[in-house]
């Protein structure tokens, strides 16, 4: 009991650490795991995927059985965004086969053991590479006569990291995941507005930026009864380890270049939001299990690049986000998995009268559905996801900032692999 209450303290200590800070917010656009993919992201209390027990919640390692490996893989990856345009979702479902696909690996883990030695049999190791983070577009935003605003972005980020969980009684178990991670983002603006032969105005900018962090996760799982299962974890706020931006700009007007601007080496910190994740479980061993998760993040204004007249100012307000599942045994071989989940976006509405340099505003549903095939130690997956909605942005039209529709619809499809021994 004593060890179980010096956890909770480290814990308590923790959580009190993690609302005393706050960064980066984060999106839920990619499902980390296989089977806490196919369950909309609601795995905080499950125990079962090794693939996502890393990122959900450490301290569930502790629960898993043997050693495993695991790995998921988005190979379709199709983004539908368009701007000015409000569309609907069977308009984007027909242009599913459509486009621009992108193949994304989503996580790989591994789950190990030390049986055979009496000083780390009662701990549980993890190893996990992840992309929760990815996002592009390319194309025109507005095209009207000789006029024509082109925007494209991508953005995308590689957490690799360790943990390791250890049982502190017949029904709880502590853990931690310590991730290095990795952010890359570039942006390019080019409006460009045409009047007649001597009135014209060309603007381009490009905005690169490269960062790197270490994160910390903590967990703790409980049984509470033979078939109830409780989870909590906590994700501190980044260290930021190094972190960088480019920007160029160009203005040609009438013809004639206005001073240019080109800036290196900016300081542009790693940036991650703390996060707390509460989950709940209901399972019936050999049957089904129904999984409940509740997500918080915090809250945050700050500029992209520090200390420079380019910044953009960045609002992020505490948001929630849910996520349910449901998984169905219908065989020792043959499973299935369903799950919805919310996308909320923390940035707010953009403001008409400060346009310049706010983040879009789109908020986003999902729902997910997998089946697994399972033939000795190896457990096949195949499904998908998807995830959209309708909001607002910022974008540069005719030499203005104007405030413009968005809308985002993102089809993946999804497998995964995994071997247990």
């Amino acid at each position: 009991m004593k060890g179980c209450a010096g956890s909770f303290q480290i814990l308590g200590l923790a959580l009190i650490l993690c609302f005393s800070f706050s960064a980066y917010a984060n999106y839920n656009s990619i499902l980390i795991g296989d089977q806490a993919a196919g369950m909309g992201g609601a795995a905080t209390a499950m125990t079962e995927d090794a693939s996502a027990v890393a990122w959900y919640n450490p301290a569930a390692a502790a629960k898993l059985e043997g050693q495993s490996f695991s790995a998921a893989v988005g190979i379709y990856k199709k983004y539908d965004i368009r701007y000015r345009d409000d569309g609907d979702f069977s308009k984007a479902s027909l242009r599913v086969n459509q486009g621009f696909f992108r193949a994304l690996p989503s996580s790989t883990g591994s789950v190990i053991r030390a049986p055979n030695s009496d000083l780390l049999r009662d701990w549980t190791f993890v190893f996990s590479i992840l992309v929760p983070e990815y996002e592009t577009f390319k194309g025109d935003i507005a095209k009207e006569g000789d006029s024509l605003s082109t925007f494209a972005m991508t953005t995308e980020s590689i957490w690799v990291g360790g943990g390791v969980a250890r049982r502190i009684g017949a029904s709880d178990s502590v853990g931690v995941t310590i991730y290095y991670t990795a952010r890359s983002l570039s942006k390019s603006v080019n409006d460009r507005t045409y009047v007649n032969a001597t009135q014209s105005q060309i603007f381009t900018e490009e905005r690169n930026m490269t960062q790197n962090a270490v994160v910390m996760l903590l967990g703790y799982h409980r049984d509470l009864s033979e078939n109830w299962k409780w989870g909590l974890s906590a994700r501190l706020p980044s260290l930021s380890v190094a972190g960088e931006a480019e920007l160029t700009r160009t203005s040609i007007v009438n013809g004639a270049i206005q001073t240019p601007v080109s800036e290196r080496a900016l300081p542009a910190p790693a940036r991650n939001p703390w996060k707390i994740s509460s989950g709940v479980a209901y399972t019936v061993k050999g049957n089904w299990s129904a999984a409940f998760d509740l997500n918080t993040y915090g809250p945050l204004r700050y500029g992209d690049i520090e200390n420079t007249s380019y910044a953009e100012r960045i609002e992020h307000q505490p948001i929630w986000n849910a996520s349910f599942g449901f998984e169905k045994i219908w065989a020792e071989w043959f499973r299935t998995r369903v799950g919805i989940f919310t996308n909320f976006s923390p940035h707010p509405n953009p403001k008409t009268a400060e346009v310049q340099g706010q983040g879009d505003h789109v908020d986003q549903g999902g729902f997910s559905a997998n089946l697994a095939l399972k033939s000795g130690n190896i457990e096949y997956t195949f499904g998908g996801y998807y995830t959209g909605g309708r909001g607002r942005s910022v974008q540069r039209i005719n030499q203005n900032y104007e405030v413009v529709p968005k809308v985002v619809n993102v089809f993946t499809m999804l497998v995964g692999t995994s071997y247990s021994f």
